[in-house]
C-alpha cells in the first residue's frame, strides 16, 4: 500500500508540474522577436567626373564632362546650376548633343542607379585676361530634397608672346650720313601674362650707331604697348645708297621676331650745295676757256 501511495504521489506531482511548467514554456516560445524589416534607402544623386581640373591658356576654353548617377522611388527633375567665377561665361550641354543648352534635367526612378553624362563648357573673359592659377567651378543638381554637387577646377596657364613691328608699318628708312635719325619700332605683349626684363639690339654696318630709346622696358602687362624709338646715325662720309640692318627684341619670357630694315643713305645737304658749286665752277671756267681760245 506504501508503494502505492508514493507512487500516486509522484503522478500528481508530476502532472502539477506540467500544469504550471508547459505555459511558461509556452510563453517563452511566443516572445521570440521577429526579424526587423530593411528600411529603404532615401533618395540620392551623385556626381563624378575623370578629369576634376583642366589647363588652358586664358583665351581657351575648359570643357568637363560629369556623370550624374540617380538613386531614388519616383521621377524626378533636377535643376542644374554652375558657379563659375565673375565674368566668366558658362553653359551645360549633354554630351552627346553639344547644341542643346540646358539648365535641368529629368530623371527616372532606379533603385540600381540612372546615370546620365553632361558637358560644362565655360570661357574666361576676354577682358581684361584672368591671371595665371587655379579657378573653382561648382556644378549642383537640386530637386525638392535630393542635392547632389561636385567641385571642378579650371587652371589658366600663361602664354608669352611679344611681337615688334615698325610703327608706320613700313620696313624702310633714310638716313643722312653722319646724322641722327629716328626709326620708332612699336612692342606689343600680345600674350596672357606680363613680360619682364626687354631689351634691344642690333646688327648694323661697321661704324654705324643704332641707340634705343628707352633703352629697355622693364615690364610690359597683357595687351599692352610700348613705342621704342631707334637713332640710326651712319658715319659722315656713308657713302650714299641702300643698306641692312636687324633690329632685335627680347625679354625673359619671350622674344620677338628679329626685323630687317632696308636704311637709304643720303648724302648731307651740305655736301649737295658743294656738288653743285664745284660743277658751276667747271661750267664757268670750261665756258671762259672757250671765249678766250674762241677769240683768237
Amino acid at each position: 500500500m506504501k508503494m502505492a501511495r508514493i507512487i500516486s504521489f509522484l503522478i500528481v506531482l508530476v502532472m502539477a508540474l506540467s500544469i504550471f511548467c508547459l505555459p511558461g514554456i509556452a510563453l517563452a516560445q511566443d516572445e521570440t522577436p521577429t526579424p526587423a524589416e530593411t528600411p529603404t534607402p532615401a533618395d540620392n544623386i551623385t556626381m563624378s567626373t575623370q578629369y576634376p581640373k583642366i589647363d588652358a591658356i586664358a583665351t581657351g576654353t575648359f570643357q568637363f564632362n560629369v556623370e550624374l548617377n540617380y538613386k531614388g522611388t519616383k521621377d524626378r527633375i533636377f535643376d542644374l546650376n554652375a558657379t563659375v567665377p565673375q565674368g566668366w561665361d558658362v553653359f551645360i550641354t549633354p554630351q552627346y548633343d553639344a547644341s542643346k543648352r540646358i539648365s535641368s534635367i529629368s530623371l527616372k526612378s532606379s533603385y540600381s542607379g540612372m546615370s546620365e553624362n553632361l558637358q560644362i563648357t565655360t570661357t574666361p573673359p576676354s577682358w581684361p585676361l584672368p591671371d595665371p592659377g587655379e579657378y573653382k567651378i561648382k556644378l549642383q543638381a537640386v530637386a525638392d530634397n535630393v542635392e547632389g554637387s561636385i567641385n571642378l577646377t579650371a587652371k589658366v596657364t600663361a602664354k608669352y608672346l611679344l611681337t615688334a613691328a615698325p610703327a608706320n608699318q613700313y620696313y624702310n628708312t633714310t638716313a643722312k650720313a653722319g646724322q641722327d635719325n629716328t626709326f620708332s619700332v612699336k612692342v606689343t605683349n600680345i600674350g596672357t601674362a606680363p613680360i619682364e626684363n626687354i631689351n634691344f639690339s642690333s646688327d648694323k654696318p661697321e661704324g654705324w650707331e643704332i641707340t634705343p630709346k628707352p633703352d629697355k622696358i622693364d615690364i610690359l602687362e597683357t595687351l599692352g604697348e610700348k613705342t621704342v624709338d631707334f637713332n640710326i646715325k651712319p658715319p659722315p662720309k656713308t657713302v650714299s645708297g641702300d643698306y641692312m640692318i636687324t633690329l632685335t627684341v627680347s625679354g625673359k619670357q619671350a622674344s620677338a621676331d628679329r626685323m630687317s630694315i632696308r636704311v637709304t643713305v643720303e648724302t648731307p645737304t651740305i655736301w649737295g650745295w658743294v656738288g653743285v658749286i664745284i660743277i658751276l665752277i667747271v661750267v664757268v671756267g670750261l665756258i671762259a676757256i672757250f671765249m678766250r681760245f674762241g677769240r683768237r
